[in-house]
């Protein structure tokens, strides 16, 4: 590399330095080249005064600043919501107005990496120690830092960004194509931090070298990063500042699910006339491996009568979720039905037909979901009825608020259920995967098993919870189904020999 002449002195009179790479691989040579070059390039400017300090000395004092920060915070006793707070705040100061220099620059990350170091600690994890902190490094695709990338000149065509919107639009105006808002809010996440990342580019502008480029960096994101309702209001660095750099990164799958987003809409793009070429994400598909079989169970008769083991109140003197938790698992347990079927019911779902109880279940995924499930004889006795007239009010269970990204009552409850299990002690941890292997469906599970204990046809027991019935015979000659009488012995099939209810102490209520 050539010495301005005027620096010339500070070289002993040379015109040229000369260093090895120490490296036979060309692309690491090409790599490990341009950094070399960046970082002579600062030498020199701090030299002619252009900066103060070069990117070596910049990392070193950035690094040992990374380390005392984390000291101070952890000294301190600082806990996650202050840890948000004082990581916002140097979030803040780099998207400032203000230019930092290159010291303030990678000083400031280094109090943010620092932040998420001290959350990673409280939460039991390990955060591995950056390994840069300033502006200085190397763009990894064009192999110039990044300071010195110019602005391409767009290729003409539809940008990226207003094909993804029209795509998702275009999928919700028919119900075979439809997705879930679960669904469209993950795939808009992942459009937008790609949006932001590649700088806004067309369709034609993306190139699958980049594309293999963009999922290589967001795979090193922790893999709990989209659980904070904050995420949507962070920009693409934010995210990577906050929750890159993660020791164990997002699974094959999520990049799998990333890629297929994005493919999408090249996919529909040329579907449209938008887009002629090969689509980019085509090939980025990542072997996801033979998961080991760790399918969830049911529930044993023990582990139903502890979660059993307190009775709801009939007439409580508010709607909470505490009672509202109980009442659902007994539900659960002597019917077999889904969580999300028992939040969304109504009190006017509670139908005598035939001069059985019924809960009528509708807007089931399938034509099969909507159905009547006649109630346990335990359920009656329980006080359910009395309960729904007591309060009076349109849900079966008032307190529910819908969340989520579909706005289902279940969403909040789903959470209280978990920990309520595991207060109970309540479960079956897979030693190799460390995967819990039940949860509230294992009680839907249960059902099903008792079922095929007593050696009840599937058809008949299809009807109960909600499966299409097997075959075509019955479906087609027997649209309607078994009537109630033979659907209530089915439930009333269901029992739990050790289950202790103190009926007794229910106190009657007047219709």
């Amino acid at each position: 590399m050539k010495i301005p002449a005027d620096l010339r002195p500070h070289y002993g009179g040379k015109s040229q330095i000369l260093k090895s790479l120490r490296t036979g691989d060309l692309s690491k040579a090409q790599s490990l080249r341009w950094q070399m070059v960046a970082d002579q390039k600062a030498e020199f400017e701090v030299l002619t005064g252009v900066r103060d300090w070069t990117p070596a000395q910049i990392e070193e004092k950035a690094e040992r600043e990374f380390t005392e920060f984390l000291v101070q915070l952890n000294e301190d006793g600082v806990e996650e919501e202050e840890l948000d707070i004082t990581r916002d705040v140097y979030v803040e100061k780099l998207r400032g107005r203000e230019p930092l220099s290159d010291l303030d620059f990678a000083m400031t990350r280094a109090r943010i990496y620092a932040c998420s170091a001290r959350e990673a600690a409280l939460n039991g994890k390990v955060y591995p120690k950056p390994t840069s902190f300033g502006r200085n490094t190397i763009d990894p695709v064009e192999l110039v830092p990044y300071r010195e990338l110019k602005q391409k000149k767009k290729k003409e065509g539809p940008l990226f960004r207003d094909v993804a919107k029209r795509y998702l639009e275009q999928t919700q105006r028919h119900p075979s194509s439809r997705l879930t808002q679960q669904t469209i809010a993950q795939y808009q996440v992942v459009h937008r931090l790609f949006d932001e990342w590649a700088g806004r580019p067309t369709l034609e502008e993306v190139t699958r070298q980049q594309a293999a480029e963009f999922i290589e960096v967001v795979s090193t994101l922790d893999p709990y990063w989209g659980r904070s309702p904050k995420t949507k209001q962070r920009s693409f660095s934010e995210i990577m500042e906050r929750f890159g750099n993660h020791e164990v990164g997002l699974s094959n799958r999520t990049l799998n699910r990333y890629s297929t987003g994005l493919s999408l809409v090249w996919k529909w793009a040329g579907k449209q006339g938008l887009f002629e070429g090969k689509n980019p994400w085509k090939w980025l598909q990542r072997p996801e491996g033979q998961s080991r079989k760790t399918g969830k169970l049911p529930f044993t008769q023990e582990e139903v009568c502890t979660l059993l083991s307190q009775k709801p109140e009939v007439f409580p003197s508010e709607q909470d979720y505490p009672n509202t938790l109980l009442w659902v698992c007994w539900i659960a347990a002597f019917s077999g039905m889904r969580l999300n079927e028992i939040c969304e019911r109504k009190v006017s779902d509670l139908k005598q037909q035939d001069g059985i109880w019924c809960l009528e279940v509708t807007g089931a995924k399938t034509e099969a979901g909507d159905r009547l499930v006649p109630l346990h004889s335990t359920l009656l006795d329980l006080g359910l009825l009395e309960f729904a007239r007591h309060h009076r009010q349109e849900y079966l269970f008032p307190c529910l608020l819908p969340g989520g990204p579909d706005k289902k009552r279940s969403w909040y409850l789903t959470r209280r259920f978990v920990e309520y299990r595991r207060s109970l002690g309540v479960t079956r941890i897979d030693s190799a995967t460390q995967k819990d292997r039940v949860n509230f469906h294992s009680f839907r599970r249960t059902v099903i098993q008792q079922f095929e204990h007593a050696r009840l046809p599937q058809t008949e027991v299809a009807q109960v919870v909600g499966h299409e019935r097997v075959g075509i015979t019955y479906g087609t000659y027997n649209p309607d189904g078994l009537d109630l009488t033979v659907l209530k012995e089915i439930i009333e099939v269901i029992e739990y020999p050790n289950l202790v209810v103190h009926l007794e102490d229910l106190v009657e209520a007047s219709v």
